[in-house]
């Protein structure tokens, strides 16, 4: 199997785009929020702006428009799922480090192993795959110590909004697969992140006590990333990871967010490359590359075959047993006397 052959079948190459989408999500937001804005204000808008784009995008592409049930269904979905992740995560960010943050987010494929296994599916999980999700949520632990100056104190509200954040992500995720199997079509997305913008619209009072938006170039840039690249493209892509390889699968992206927001630091702003960060990236890198599926082993009759040969014989077998002649009885004798 050739290298883009074997990235397009694990998902890859889906999983690093995402990562890099939503890890350059939280310094923008950061961003935003410098800039004047209340948190819950800017995921409120956010989210308007990418249900008003998704809309638009499917009326352009003509999608045919589900059951009134689905599209509620969907929007509770988006409650969950969207404003869940992201309303504890900007709420959180005033009070917290990304490196806390980007730690207690980590656990959500661990919380989706945990939901899956709640909820009786019969998917276990391998030691291969113990080891690679310990490993890879030791390694954000210990880009969180490098990147705060082995500081990760945050306030007990803060850590626990972050807890909130990561269970909504992981038990969303695994709900939107049972939900949409065959995944989650322009006018359900559409409508989760409806769902989501009323929840956001609903806590703006409950939470924000001076909500505040002035509008300069720091608040309408990060209004324009988080809504159209982070909702729009970034959720188009996690929602295709879940119907092609599970929520686990999706959610292990949370791994590559705070690398990601490493990268940017070092990139953008000049920030230092530490030793310790080195190793805390190898371990992340190195737990991705412990979690990429195996391809099954063909059987020995299968790889003996020629391409093609098991199924054309199966087909070969099966259209010869109908072209069969039946097997015929020999006539009954006949009744009428024989001509002498």
């Amino acid at each position: 199997m050739s290298v883009r052959a074997s990235v397009r079948s694990t998902g890859l190459g889906q999983l690093l785009l995402l990562g890099v989408i939503w890890g350059v999500t939280f310094p923008v937001a950061r961003v935003g929020v410098e800039g004047g804005a209340d948190p819950i204000v800017l995921v409120a808008l956010d989210l308007l702006l990418a249900t008003a784009v998704m809309a638009t995008v499917a009326r352009v592409v003509r999608g045919r428009r589900p059951a009134a049930k689905s599209l509620l269904q969907s929007a509770g979905l988006g409650a969950l799922l969207i404003a869940g992740i992201n309303l504890p995560l900007y709420w959180g960010l005033r009070g917290a480090t990304g490196g806390s943050a980007s730690i207690v987010y980590a656990t959500s494929p661990i919380i989706s192993l945990l939901v899956l296994w709640i909820m009786g599916s019969p998917a276990g999980i391998h030691r291969r795959e113990g080891m690679a999700l310990a490993l890879g949520l030791g390694g954000v632990v210990l880009l969180g110590f490098a990147t705060t100056g082995s500081s990760l104190v945050a306030g007990i509200a803060a850590l626990a909004a972050f807890g909130l954040g990561a269970a909504c992500q992981g038990t969303g995720a695994v709900l939107v697969g049972r939900a949409r199997p065959q995944g989650e079509d322009v006018w359900g997305r559409t409508f989760q992140f409806l769902g989501g913008c009323i929840a956001a619209a609903l806590a703006v009072p409950l939470v924000s006590r001076h909500p505040s938006l002035p509008l300069n170039a720091a608040t309408v840039g990060s209004i324009a990333y988080v809504g159209i690249l982070s909702m729009v493209i970034g959720y188009t892509l996690f929602f295709g990871m879940i119907r092609r390889f599970g929520a686990v699968r999706a959610n292990q992206v949370t791994f590559l967010n705070p690398v990601v927001a490493l990268l940017v630091g070092v990139l953008a702003f000049g920030e230092g490359f530490e030793p310790l960060e080195a190793a805390a990236l190898a371990c992340i890198l190195l737990a991705l590359a412990l979690l990429q599926p195996t391809a099954p082993r063909p059987s020995p009759a299968r790889a003996a075959a020629p391409s093609g040969e098991t199924e054309t014989a199966g087909v070969a077998s099966r259209e010869g047993a109908a072209r069969k002649p039946a097997t015929t009885l020999p006539a009954p004798p006949s009744s009428r006397p024989e001509p002498r």
